[in-house]
């Protein structure tokens, strides 16, 4: 066997090991009783409760004013002027509650506040930028949350739950810094071995760290443990291991070189002296041992310790207060580092405000004093521990810096993910394979369509056309074919890709773990999702697709003109599954955010406030520009898409029937198309758009055969597509409280839905990262976009049907007719100019001379 062959199969081998593993870790990740994550659910229910809207809770501040005039036009009835006395998002004030005067005289929180969609910085506060809730009535639902208890509540489950997965993360996370450090020489083969002894029996050369052998105890004897106490209440930043010989290894699991070893303890405390005679290093180690935050004391408690260490007159000297300092573990180090986690969070929790803490504070007379000491304090984070126990290899500064401050949940969960299994990486010895692929095979995510799938009932295709033609590669493959075990009819590429000839032609596979089965991927990007196309090999050798059977069904309604059939597909994303649609949501916002993350968008500091325009917009004026797109705490801001997204946007009103509201609908409609030009474009991912008669968008129009294949529609308006496909069913059905099957509406025979398969569009730009509504994983069309019929079928199913159309984005059409997206109705641009004010506007849409098309049939992602 080749040397790739051999490090593939070695891979191969370390992701079966490792699966299970990382199982583990998303469940730890998704179960943990984050706070903020916590906060930010109780929000959305409230908002939803008062408003009947789903806005991300992110968009939406509390202000406290110290003056109020009357409004006959707000919902509360009154209007404020000026910066607000203290301003808070809706997730800080689930957490923090309000300030005393308003526990006592709650029937001034409509009269002194509200909440708003603009920050402090804002030119007015009033109906044209407040949210439809009354203080009052949230300050009832704060009450009846008890937000505290429910945390408390939480973290008693958590560790009840997941005190032995929490050990078993602690190891890997030791596994893979130890692995580093004997890589890089830090540490001494024979500190290596000791150290996976301590972890788990039978942990050599060439075994792979399994969750089995990590869930058992070691028998070995334990090697001494020391913590070296900084401050009462220090988390635990300094710790030593007394080796064989006389040898000290230093562990401090915060940071990115973990281990040290040295011939003495002496040498340690000598070490650490020239170390902290460093400022920036100083602050490290302070911040890596101080909890408190609202006691600046213990800070500087840590920093004197350290501080005299580093001041030490010799290595004597220092290793003298070190002594002082040290404290002996006497339980296995393990389980210490359980419990230090579960202190932190017990801790954070006991600083949360109450009911009963309150209820106490108000009928002694000191509840001002009590919130100024205790309600300043928002733990927005996991406890430091936990973040140690996934601390990166070699970029722990940016991923667990990510978790901290990270603002939204997916972007905190991702970064504290990717820390995580970057330890598991390294404990299974990946590392040395050198595959720019390994990684992403460990931290593969499998979308919802795999998860779960049954390939027993899965048969060999016997179609003339295979679904997977069109994926396959012109590149020259000349690797060594395998001829045993998971690599038999495999042949590896020279970066350790695998690939199969299949009728002749060859794809690109990957070994489907969690399946135990190869499967087709696109040869570009391997880890995209896309349908499950499996594959196996034939006693001939050769390779075979696999495809579901077929569903069987009562007989469907007949659609002249298409073929009918039903979809799993579609069966299983039409039915209403919150907690899927809410993860293909949060994947397709990922993604997003990682296109922006390499675009040139202006960043807010922290605790700066955006500028404003002439309009009191937000925005962030850029040598005298007005840049409506920019950065703040890792969450992206646009107050031009916010509008169009809100439900008080009429501007499609304009597009669709001349209908203006403000009469400065024309400038706004500029500004945003503008602001969208500037936005990176994506065609990596299928979209969807959904419709139904009561919505305006019929599917009658195929059903009668007057819309066809080949036909060319055009989009008169801005025209929403999803990628999370969960949210099809909602707007292609008629709302329904008493709607069957699970379904959120009633289907009819105006149901439609319309597709563009990844590549075959070029120019949406994806607007989740900044939209009030981000779950719609929305991308954004402005006018003037063609798209032909590639396909039409109808899809049904026990409780559904609807015309499925498949569509690919085209230049203009020469000649023939155009029909609307929206309406099916024939094109007239002279109509659509006319509804319009400024002609320039309309040329800007549909001009007299088009430009030229770029090519769509690749899947590229290009700047705007």
């Amino acid at each position: 066997m080749s040397s790739i062959k051999d490090r593939v199969a070695r891979s191969l081998d370390a992701l079966e090991a490792g699966r299970p593993l990382v199982r583990l870790v998303d469940e730890i990740i998704r179960e943990y009783p984050d706070p903020y994550v916590l906060a930010t659910q109780h929000a959305q229910r409230i908002v939803r409760k008062h408003t009947g809207k789903a806005i991300d809770p992110r968009f939406i501040w509390w202000h406290q004013f110290e003056t109020a005039s009357t409004s006959h036009r707000s919902f509360t009835g009154w209007q404020h002027s000026g910066p607000p006395q203290k301003s808070l998002h809706l997730v800080e004030l689930v957490i923090k509650r309000f300030d005393a005067r308003f526990q006592e005289a709650p029937d001034e929180l409509d009269l002194y506040g509200g909440f708003y969609r603009q920050g402090r910085q804002a030119k007015h506060f009033d109906e044209r930028n407040e949210v439809a809730m009354l203080g009052s009535k949230v300050q009832e639902d704060l009450w009846a949350l008890d937000f505290a208890v429910a945390y408390r509540a939480d973290i008693v489950r958590f560790w009840n739950a997941y005190s032995q997965h929490f050990r078993v993360l602690a190891k890997i996370n030791m596994l893979g810094q130890g692995a580093m450090a004997a890589r890089s020489a830090r540490i001494s083969r024979s500190d290596w071995e000791q150290l996976r002894a301590m972890v788990a029996d039978g942990l050599v050369d060439g075994v792979l760290p399994t969750l089995a052998k990590l869930k058992q105890d070691s028998t070995a004897s334990p090697l001494p443990v020391s913590r070296y106490v900084l401050d009462q209440g220090d988390r635990g930043c300094l710790y030593s291991f007394a080796m064989a010989g006389g040898r000290i290894l230093l562990y401090r699991p915060w940071a990115s070189e973990a281990f040290k070893s040295f011939a003495s303890e002496r040498v340690m405390a000598g070490w650490l002296r020239e170390q902290l005679q460093d400022a920036d290093t100083l602050n490290s180690y302070v911040k890596a041992a101080h909890t408190d935050a609202r006691d600046p004391s213990r800070a500087h408690s840590v920093r004197t310790h350290l501080k005299s260490l580093a001041d030490s007159a010799s290595e004597e000297a220092a290793l003298v207060l070190l002594d002082y300092l040290k404290r002996s573990i006497t339980v296995d180090i393990f389980t210490h580092l359980a419990s230090q986690a579960t202190t932190e969070m017990n801790d954070n929790a006991t600083a949360m405000l109450g009911n009963a803490e309150l209820r106490k504070a108000m009928w002694s007379g000191y509840l001002s004093a009590f919130i100024k000491v205790f309600g300043g304090f928002a733990p927005i984070g996991w406890p430091m521990t936990l973040m140690l126990l996934g601390a990166s290899l070699g970029k722990v500064g940016l991923d667990i810096e990510a978790a901290m401050h990270a603002a939204d949940e997916q972007s905190r969960k991702s970064a504290l993910r990717e820390a995580m299994l970057d330890s598991l990486f390294a404990a299974l010895n990946m590392t040395d394979l050198g595959f720019e692929s390994s990684f992403a095979s460990l931290a593969y995510k499998a979308p919802p369509d795999e998860v779960g799938a049954n390939l027993s009932q899965w048969e060999v295709s016997t179609s003339t056309t295979l679904a997977v033609e069109g994926g396959e590669s012109n590149q020259l493959i000349t690797g060594d074919l395998g001829r045993s075990g998971r690599l038999r009819g495999i042949r590896v590429g020279s970066d350790g890709s695998c690939w199969i000839v299949l009728d002749g032609l060859s794809y690109r596979v990957r070994y489907n773990h969690d399946l135990q089965v190869w499967q087709v991927v696109p040869a570009h990007n391997p880890f995209a999702f896309g349908p499950l196309y499996p594959v196996r090999l034939s006693e001939s050798n050769e390779w075979k697709l696999l495809v579901p059977p077929r569903l069987v069904g009562g007989a469907p309604p007949v659609v002249e003109h298409m073929p009918s059939t039903m979809s799993r597909f579609w069966n299983r994303h039409l039915t209403v599954d919150s907690a899927r649609s809410g993860a293909s949501a949060a994947n397709a916002l990922r993604r997003q955010k990682a296109l922006l993350e390499s675009r040139s968008i202006p960043q807010l500091a922290r605790d700066q406030v955006p500028d404003l325009d002439e309009r009191g917009l937000d925005c962030v004026q850029v040598d005298g520009v007005a840049q409506y797109s920019y950065r703040y705490d890792r969450q992206y801001f646009n107050s031009l898409i916010e509008y169009y997204t809100s439900d008080e946007s009429k501007v499609n009103d304009v597009f669709r029937s001349g209908t203006y509201r403000y009469d400065d609908e024309d400038e706004y409609i500029v500004d945003l198309v503008d602001t969208l030009d500037q936005l990176p474009k994506s065609n990596e991912v299928n979209l969807y758009r959904a419709g139904n008669g009561t919505r305006g968008t019929s599917g009658q129009h195929f059903r009668t055969g007057r819309l066809k294949l080949g036909d060319v529609l055009v989009n008169t308006d801005l025209t929403s597509f999803t990628e999370n496909p969960y949210k099809v069913a909602e707007f292609a059905s008629a709302p329904s409280l008493n709607a069957p099957g699970n379904l959120p509406g009633v289907f009819d025979d105006t149901s439609v839905v319309f597709e563009l398969p990844m590549s075959h569009y070029q120019d949406g730009t994806p607007i989740s990262a900044f939209s009030l509504y981000w779950d719609e994983g929305e991308t954004l069309f402005q006018p003037g976009h063609y798209f032909r019929i590639d396909n039409l079928e109808q899809v049904y199913g026990e409780h559904y049907r609807f015309i499925h159309v498949t569509l690919r984005q085209v230049p203009k059409p020469a000649s023939g007719p155009v029909y609307d997206l929206r309406t099916g109705l024939l094109f007239d641009s002279e109509v659509f100019k006319a509804r319009l004010h400024t002609p320039e506007l309309a040329e800007r849409f549909f001009p007299a001379v088009e430009p030229q098309a770029a090519p769509v049939d690749s899947a590229v992602v290009r700047p705007a």
